[in-house]
C-alpha cells in the first residue's frame, strides 16, 4: 500500500440527509494511518427553523374571539422578514386582516420586525377596534368575531414556551407577550430580552469513522466549517487552509462521514450535491 492516498466522497455516495458512506475495494487497516480533509465543497442547504432537531417551529396566538392557535412554522431558511411574512400568510389563511378598500393595502394586527441598531426582535401589536374601521373591508369572519370580542380593548398575544426553542430565534424569554390582552397602549411592542439567535446552526462538524480525534469529546471528529458568508443555495468552500491530520483507528470496509451541527445535532443536508477529498497518510 502506498504511504499515501487521497479518497473521494461525493453525492455517489449518500446514504441519509447527514451520511456518506464510501466502499473500500478491500478491508484495509487503518492503524498506521492519520487522516485530513483536503479539499470540501458542499451546498449551503439546512434549515434554520425546523421540528426536528432544531425543535423551533411554533408559538401560541392568542386572538379576540378564538381559541388559542398554536402556529407552526414550515420547515425552512428564514430571517425574522420572512417570519413576519409567514405570520402575515397566516393571518390572510385565517381571515384576520382589514383591506383599505381605496389602496387595496392589508392592515395586520401583530408584527415580528427586526431592530439593526439595537439587534433586537420586535413583537408589535396594535388594539383591535370595537368595529370594521370606515373604509375597510374585513378578510373574514374571524376578523369580525375579534371586533366584536375586543370591545376595542384587547391586542393579540404571543406565547412563547420553554419547550420550544423559538424563543431563542426571537431572543424573548418564555412568556406572554402583552402579559394582559386589555390595559395597554393602542400600539404595544416587546423586544427581545436577549440577542436573538436567528441562525441556530453556526458551524458545521464533520465526522469520519474510522478517525480517532482522543482530543475531542467525540473521538471521530476530523473538520469543523461555518458558511464562509455564503448565503442559502450558494457553494461553501469549507477546505481547510492546512491540512489538519487525525490518526485512524481500526480496519475498514466502509468509510462513513456524517455531518452535524456545533451542537451535535444531525444536520439534515438538502442538497445533497458535494465533493469531500479526504487525504489518508501512513505514519509508520
Amino acid at each position: 500500500m502506498n504511504s499515501g492516498f487521497p479518497v473521494l466522497i461525493s453525492s455517489e455516495n449518500r446514504r441519509s440527509a447527514n451520511t456518506y458512506a464510501l466502499s473500500l475495494p478491500s478491508t484495509i487497516d487503518l492503524n498506521n494511518f492519520s487522516v485530513a480533509v483536503g479539499n470540501a465543497f458542499i451546498y449551503y442547504s439546512w434549515y434554520n427553523i425546523n421540528s426536528y432537531p432544531l425543535n423551533n417551529n411554533q408559538f401560541t396566538l392568542s386572538i379576540p374571539g378564538m381559541s388559542d392557535q398554536v402556529i407552526t412554522i414550515p420547515d425552512g431558511a428564514y430571517n425574522i422578514t420572512d417570519l413576519n411574512n409567514y405570520l402575515q400568510y397566516w393571518f390572510i389563511q385565517n381571515g384576520l386582516y382589514i383591506t383599505n378598500n381605496t389602496s387595496g393595502l392589508n392592515t395586520y394586527y401583530a408584527s415580528f420586525t427586526i431592530s439593526p441598531t439595537s439587534y433586537q426582535v420586535q413583537w408589535t401589536t396594535k388594539v383591535i377596534e370595537s368595529a370594521l374601521p370606515s373604509g375597510y373591508t374585513s378578510g373574514g369572519t374571524n376578523m369580525t368575531n375579534a371586533f366584536t370580542n375586543s370591545g376595542g380593548l384587547k391586542h393579540m398575544q404571543i406565547t412563547i414556551s420553554s419547550t420550544n426553542d423559538f424563543q431563542d430565534i426571537i431572543g424573548f424569554n418564555a412568556g406572554t407577550y402583552p402579559s394582559s390582552a386589555t390595559g395597554n397602549p393602542a400600539t404595544y411592542t416587546k423586544n427581545s430580552d436577549y440577542t436573538p439567535n436567528v441562525n441556530p446552526i453556526n458551524a458545521i462538524q464533520m465526522r469520519l469513522s474510522c478517525a480517532y480525534n482522543t482530543f475531542s469529546s467525540n473521538s471521530t471528529l476530523i473538520h469543523v466549517f461555518t458558511n464562509n458568508d455564503a448565503s442559502i443555495g450558494q457553494q461553501i468552500n469549507a477546505s481547510p487552509q492546512e491540512l489538519q491530520f487525525v490518526p485512524c483507528i481500526g480496519s475498514h470496509r466502509e468509510l462513513v462521514l456524517s455531518f452535524f451541527d456545533q451542537a451535535g445535532r444531525i444536520l439534515n443536508i438538502l442538497d445533497p450535491n458535494l465533493v469531500i477529498k479526504l487525504i489518508f497518510k501512513q505514519t509508520t
